[in-house]
């Protein structure tokens, strides 16, 4: 991610307010695609506040959850959440080129962990499709994007994790 793209998801996200849901088909231009478990996935840029690598994060007894720790980024402790352990795949080890990407979601800020980020990647006319239902993460998806190197399964952050497991936003 360029810092012109990293400034542009900066800017368009601190115009959302947290009732805003960007996830409608006809408001994704860009998208910030990224691998897990060698597939590809996205989130709409506009949900993205920036993507950094892993920093140091406070271990909390995971007891199976995907929120793997706290992260104090800049002066705000947020969670830190494995989208690895959250969708089912098996842990991976982090390192430090680990990317993570801070998103907004039921009013709270989170640090998404993944495999690795492609790219901002514009969404051509016409290429997302609704996730086919047997798709196991099929309602926590926007949709499917067919782009000319493959398919983007792009995920509804909101739907993802759910007030049920960030608290309601408190």
């Amino acid at each position: 991610m360029t810092e012109q793209d990293s400034t542009a998801a900066k800017t368009t996200q601190a115009a959302l307010t947290e009732d805003d849901n960007p996830s409608t088909v006809d408001a994704i231009e860009r998208i910030v695609a990224f691998h897990l478990g060698g597939q590809r996935y996205g989130l709409p840029i506009e949900r993205i506040n920036e993507i950094q690598q892993i920093v140091a994060f406070s271990d909390v007894p995971a007891g199976g959850s995907s929120v793997v720790g706290m992260v104090n980024l800049r002066g705000t402790v947020i969670p830190a959440i494995d989208l690895r352990l959250l969708i089912g795949l098996e842990p991976r080890d982090y390192t430090l080129e680990t990317p993570m990407i801070i998103t907004r979601t039921c009013g709270q800020t989170v640090a998404l962990i993944v495999d690795d980020v492609q790219d901002v990647l514009e969404m051509p006319e016409d290429c997302l499709q609704t996730a086919p239902p047997m798709h196991a993460l099929s309602a926590k998806m926007i949709g499917v994007c067919r782009m000319d190197d493959g398919l983007i399964y792009l995920l509804d952050v909101d739907r993802l994790l759910g007030a049920d497991m960030l608290g309601g936003g408190r």
